[in-house]
This record gives structure tokens, sequence and C-alpha cells, in this order.
């Protein structure tokens, strides 16, 4: 990548759904950024109006857009809020959570990376949640991750296999910057306004579970995709409604994963079946082994 660097506009989008208290943390985090974004664009999809409240106090500390949502679906969300970013001004668009923390540098150390980027190959990077830890896999768990992969790989991190299994990376992939991957998560992530209009989020309903493998993948295609190591955030995993639904949460789960093998893999037919009953009896293993408390409940909507 070219190391000088002409400052390019972004735009950030935050779907939200009755997390006004988790919102606020998050505007103020957005305040305190060396590079703000040119405007916040917040689709709500709330029941109630404390979110507008919210964003009509703290229109006068941020550029800051409000439009309700009556379509309840993070995905969807997102799109919407994209089309209404200007594609001549805003290089970047932005998506976070409604629960993220941004660091003071988070932006400048991700817009860094596109804009030492002069043939715009860069399509997407994602920012390293801190609460987020994945240690390398060993015994069992690389064996299976080598059965459904078809090939070998020391962490498979950042990497997209087999019926659609998604791993993040460790961070111990890369001693530089970037992780080269195939797919992102979306917890907070940027990408290349270009591209991201091309492809969109796909039109899934409520959590929108695999959205952002489902987009990143398709990228991928044209672009490079990587995870930062330095550029960091806090993720304090807000509840609400939707996420407190885990038979429902569970069963969308399974559906999209098939619709990304599907669509995005281009898997289908016997073999395809097989690695994913394989996958969701591995998985069930794992639900078990951990004994949260609504663990039954997981393997309902997994299994039904």
């Amino acid at each position: 990548m070219d190391s000088t660097a002409s400052p390019i506009a972004y735009s950030l989008i935050i779907a939200t759904f009755e997390r006004p208290e988790e919102l606020e943390i998050t505007l103020a985090s957005i305040a305190a950024q060396q590079r703000p974004p040119r405007q916040t664009i917040i689709i709500d999809s709330s029941r109630d109006d404390r979110t507008e409240a919210l964003a009509t106090r703290w229109s006068g500390k941020l550029p800051l857009r409000y439009e309700h949502s009556d379509l309840r679906s993070a995905a969807q969300q997102r799109n919407r809020g994209a089309r209404l970013a200007d594609p001549a001004t805003d290089a970047v668009l932005g998506f976070l959570d409604d629960d993220i923390t941004l660091y003071p540098d988070t932006t400048a150390k991700v817009l860094r990376v596109f804009e030492t980027d002069p043939d715009e190959q860069t399509g997407g990077v994602s920012v390293r949640l801190d609460e987020v830890f994945r240690p390398e896999p060993h015994g069992l768990l690389w064996w299976y991750y080598r059965l459904q992969a078809g090939f070998p790989d020391r962490t498979y991190g950042g990497r997209l296999f087999g019926p659609a299994i998604n791993c993040l990376p460790c961070y111990t992939e890369s001693d530089g910057d970037l992780i080269s991957a195939d797919w992102l998560n979306s917890g907070c992530v940027f990408y290349r306004t270009a591209p991201f209009l091309r492809e969109e989020f796909p039109l899934f309903d409520g959590y929108s579970f695999m959205e952002d493998v489902h987009l990143s993948a398709r990228i991928a295609r044209t672009h490079r995709l990587y995870f930062h190591t330095t550029a960091r955030c806090q993720h304090r995993d807000g509840n609400n409604a939707l996420k407190r639904d885990v038979v429902n949460l569970a069963r969308q789960r399974i559906h999209n994963q098939r619709v990304v093998a599907k669509d995005v893999l281009g898997l289908s037919g016997a073999g395809f079946e097989l690695k994913l009953l394989l996958h969701k009896a591995f998985a069930s293993i794992s639900v078990v082994r951990r004994r949260e408390p609504a663990w039954k409940q997981e393997l309902l909507g997994t299994w039904t």
C-alpha cells in the first residue's frame, strides 16, 4: 500500500432497536473520534419514541440524521441507512452496532487503510472487538475444521469454509496491522462505498444472523478484506427482545447459514446436507458442554 494518504470522508450507519441507553454511550464515543464522521445515520425500529428523543438531544453535538423504520431487520435497516449517505462525498461507510464503544483513534486507524490504497482494492476493514477472544484451535477442533474445510490452516481465522462455517481471527495470524480474510463481522466494520452499494446486506429479517458473512464474502470476490489488529472497540453486548428469543435465534442461525452456503458458496445437494448435519451435531455438543441458562432452547431451535 502507498505510504501517502489523502483524507477521505465517511459516514456511520447504526441500526438500532429499543436500546437508547446503549446507543447514547455509542454516540458519545463517536463524538470523541480524532477523525469524526461527516454524518451519523440512525435507523431505528423501536416501538417507542425514546431513541428518537435521544437523537434529538444529540443532534446539536453530532451531524446526525434519524429515521424510523417499520421494518425490524438489522440488515435491511443498515441498507436503508447506507442509501441515505452521499456516495459522491463518502468514500467509506461504517456500520456500528448500537452497543459499540469506539476508542478515540479507532476510525483514524481504519481510514488509514483505505487512504493508503490508491488502487482502491481494499473493500472492507473490520475493527477488533476487545471482548472477543478466540484461541488457536487444537486437537479435535482443528481436525474438525480440517475435515470441513478440505485444506489445512493454522487457525482458520478469517476463513469461510465447509457448510458456511465462518471463524473470527485469533489475531496471531499476522504481525502487522491487517489480517487478510474471506469475510468480515459487522459489529464495527467499514466498507468502501461503491462495492457496498453494489452488493448491500441480504434481505434477512430480525436479528439477521450471518448477514455480515453474506455481504462481505460477495465483496471479497472483487476486493480485499481485512481484520484490523490494532483498531479496536468495546462491544457491550446489550440485550433486547430480539435476542431473548433463543429458539428463534437458533433457527434463524441455521436457516441463514444455509442461505449463505447456497447463495454465496454455491453449495447444495447431499454432500452439503451431510456437512451441515455434521456441523449441527458438533455445535450441539458445544452447547451441551457450555450449559448456559437457555441451552435447551438453543438445541430445540437448532434441530427444528
